[in-house]
């Protein structure tokens, strides 16, 4: 795409129209360079409206040239419009006022006279300090020379910061598409969510609805126990803490307070709802790995059998299987390992341990809870 010339508009008096037109040969290079593009009032062609062309010419102009002479000064239509409407213009800075001194006159005062001025030193064209006329013009076009190139470097800054806008603007757009998209897909992965989440509760309530009870819930209890802090805590992961609380709730169940133990026949006629929340919770929230149910598949597996009797062999079996046994030694209660790394079927442990909580002999109550596992069909 070609650059676009700077458009230069003459502001001067007809009385110096031969001296305007010498100006516009100096600039003559210019033009063929297509650097600037000139204008004046005498291309303003026959049945055009003089005011608005001129009007039209001075607002776009990129460069203003005020020919300043007496005349020029004597001029109510340079004076009041003209330079009016440029001053205007270059303090905005939407356009760059040079004035041109043609004629020797005391302009000291004029809204132009804060600016620098051409020729050098501001001597007129008309002066015996050039030794032609051809020398003051010359000056006055390499001074114009200069204004252009500041200027051309000026746009060029400007259509970069244009173009590092656009870009940024552009950028933005993807942004802001991109999170869209990422919104749209976000929903649609909550929608998607969603219709999981309500197949999965459709297939719970056809579960439960196959259940024994007509209106069991997650947290039933025929004693009147609150299982929602053991919920909670399994819902966590916080193992360790749900195998305490699971030792606390069953204690309820049975009707014995804090730091008591189970007995073994309390365990044979323990609640079967209850026992059923208990396990359900553990093996919904370990994914298979824990619960009661788990442990009474794995000490049958191993020749134990459901009737309170102790069975050695099946008993340590039992131990190594679910890690409560290590290297032939049966570990304490605060040795345990509290995560799923640990073998299946490792919690609970508290209510079997004898070491602070429990029923005080492991295998009598592994034994017990099997049988009334076996007796709920749990």
């Amino acid at each position: 795409m070609a650059e676009e010339s700077f458009k230069l508009f003459f502001s001067y008096s007809h009385k110096d129209e031969s001296l305007r037109d010498e100006l516009a040969k100096h600039l003559t290079i210019l033009e063929y360079q297509r650097v600037i593009s000139s204008w004046h009032d005498r291309k303003i062609l026959p049945g055009e409206e003089w005011d608005y062309q001129i009007n039209d010419n001075l607002k776009t102009a990129d460069i203003i040239l005020l020919l300043v002479s007496s005349d020029f000064l004597y001029s109510k239509y340079c004076w009041d419009v003209e330079v009016k409407r440029a001053i205007e213009r270059h303090n905005t800075g939407e356009a760059c006022v040079i004035p041109v001194i043609l004629r020797n006159v005391d302009w000291v005062g004029a809204p132009f006279a804060r600016l620098q001025a051409l020729p050098k030193n501001a001597e007129p064209v008309v002066s015996r300090y050039w030794h032609t006329q051809d020398d003051a013009f010359t000056d006055v076009a390499k001074g114009i020379r200069a204004a252009v190139e500041a200027l051309k470097q000026k746009r060029e800054e400007r259509q970069r910061k244009q173009e590092a806008e656009t870009l940024r603007q552009q950028e933005a757009e993807a942004l802001q598409r991109q999170r869209e998209q990422e919104e749209a897909e976000r929903r649609q992965r909550e929608q998607e969510a969603e219709r999981r989440r309500q197949e999965e509760a459709e297939r719970l309530k056809r579960e439960q609805a196959e259940a024994e009870k007509l209106r069991q819930t997650e947290l039933a209890s025929e004693k009147g126990v609150d299982y929602t802090k053991l919920r909670d805590l399994l819902a966590a992961k916080k193992w360790k803490e749900a195998d305490y609380e699971t030792y606390l709730v069953m204690l309820q169940a049975v009707g014995r307070e804090k730091d008591d133990w189970i007995r073994s026949e309390e365990l044979l006629n323990f609640p079967c709802t209850d026992l059923r929340t208990i396990d359900r919770l553990w093996v919904k929230y370990s994914n298979g790995h824990f619960g009661f149910s788990v442990q009474k598949e794995i000490y049958l597996s191993v020749g134990g059998k459901p009737d309170g009797k102790y069975y050695k062999e099946a008993w340590e079996k039992f131990g190594d299987r679910v890690g409560w046994r290590v290297k032939g030694n049966w570990i304490y209660y605060s040795d345990g390992n509290f995560d799923t790394s640990s073998p299946k079927g490792h919690l609970p442990f508290c209510v079997f341990s004898g070491f602070g909580c429990g029923v005080g002999v492991g295998f009598v109550g592994v034994s017990s809870l099997a049988w009334r596992l076996v007796n709920c069909n749990i």
